[in-house]
């Protein structure tokens, strides 16, 4: 395998134990940094679509800098936390992990660190590098990896062997719940498994065949 892990969008979410989410908004607000400019007519586009009698809080903030694209990044209130749910890129067509994931870190560095109430926010950030088991089960995890390492990775799976393997995969993510993504599984395959993307494309489509048939036959058998 070339690593352990494959690299994903970011999550964060921004809240607090001890103050409310208004006193947060004022804090990011009132940070005084030029790379990051509070975008308020967006943020009014924005809000006309906000669900609940609350209506939901939103805050737009613009990247002004020079080392990275510009690109408007949203906090939109998820119960008592802001997430942010979007970064969208100003001139170039799309950001990519990579340039998505830099301006998450430049956001957190510029403005939430910087926050007056800073130690009293609880931040939730994910890893940018994750292991298939963030998706699906270690058994299941387990089992791909066996599959790959032991494949004929010229004939994917049609040895009775590479078979038996790769079917012991699918059981075990559909008894892990079917979390395990088809677009992750074909991204794992190709970055960390070393598949061409004509075999990951081939065995994605027969791993979501093959899940699709489980639950079939489950439903089946509940009546």
């Amino acid at each position: 395998m070339a690593h352990e892990g494959i690299e994903v969008f970011r999550d964060l979410t921004i809240g607090s134990e001890q103050i409310p989410l208004d006193a947060i908004r004022a804090s990011l607000l009132g940070v005084g940094t030029e790379e990051w400019v509070h975008n308020e007519e967006q943020e009014a586009n924005l809000k006309q679509y906000a669900v609940g009698a609350r209506q939901d809080d939103i805050l737009v903030f613009d990247y002004a800098g020079n080392s990275l694209p510009k690109a408007s990044l949203t906090l939109w209130q998820r119960d008592n936390v802001y997430t942010v749910t979007n970064i969208v890129p100003a001139e170039v067509g799309e950001l990519g992990v990579k340039l998505y994931n830099d301006l998450l870190v430049c956001f957190v560095a510029e403005v939430v660190d910087a926050a007056a109430v800073r130690d009293q926010l609880a931040l939730t950030f994910t890893d940018d590098v994750r292991g298939l088991d963030t998706w699906t089960s270690a058994e299941a995890a387990g089992a791909l990896r066996r599959f790959s390492a032991l494949a004929n990775k010229s004939t994917t799976n049609s040895h009775p062997n590479d078979r038996q393997r790769w079917e012991e995969f699918v059981i075990e993510a559909h008894r892990d719940g079917d979390n395990l993504p088809v677009d992750i599984l074909m991204q794992w395959l190709v970055e960390v498994d070393g598949w061409d993307e004509n075999s990951a494309n081939k065995l994605a489509i027969e791993f979501e065949q093959g899940i699709s048939l489980l639950g079939a036959y489950d439903a089946i058998l509940r009546g």
